[in-house]
């Protein structure tokens, strides 16, 4: 009896031992300077878009705790234009409007924008959480990853991180 206990103590120390070096690997992995090589959305690549409005995307994770995220927010704004054209009437002492148009013009605009907060590995090291006090807790699904590569899924959103 005292010798199945053990045998279950050692597989049980081994498990975990096994799991630490894991976790040990996969932050190794995860630390770093990050950039969205695709982003899908539903299976729809949405990489474009992403671009366009997270000008110069960057995740960097420290260690196994800090992390920031750093981008140029691409906001557009519609600024309109209203052209008159008058004449004064000599005859009558009176300005007189001879036409009014309207016309407008989209302008973009980036505002810089750095997050910072804290990240840890949940759920068996299967699940990549980060808090902050702009977007709370944000739960990441971790696909695949690599020294190189790493693929999170965030609901319907893929996010394709390379190095």
């Amino acid at each position: 009896m005292l010798m199945k206990k053990t045998v279950f103590l050692l597989f049980i120390l081994a498990g975990l031992f096994m799991a630490g070096c894991n976790q040990k690997a996969l932050v190794k992995d995860i630390d770093g300077t990050w950039h969205v090589q695709n982003y899908a959305v539903n299976g729809a690549d949405q990489t474009y878009w992403f671009d366009t409005t997270y000008s110069g995307f960057t995740w960097t994770f420290s260690g196994s705790s800090n992390f920031s995220k750093s981008y140029q927010k691409i906001l557009k704004y519609t600024l309109y234009n209203r052209d008159t054209v008058a004449h004064y009437d000599t005859a009558t002492h009176t300005l007189v409007i001879d036409s009014i148009t309207i016309s407008q013009a989209v302008v973009p605009t980036s505002v810089p924008v750095y997050i910072q907060g804290q990240w840890y590995l949940t759920n068996g090291n299967q699940y990549l959480q980060t808090q902050d006090s702009i977007n709370g807790d944000q739960q990441y699904q971790i696909l695949a990853h690599s020294r190189n590569s790493l693929h999170l899924l965030d609901g319907n959103k893929d996010y394709y991180l390379s190095k």
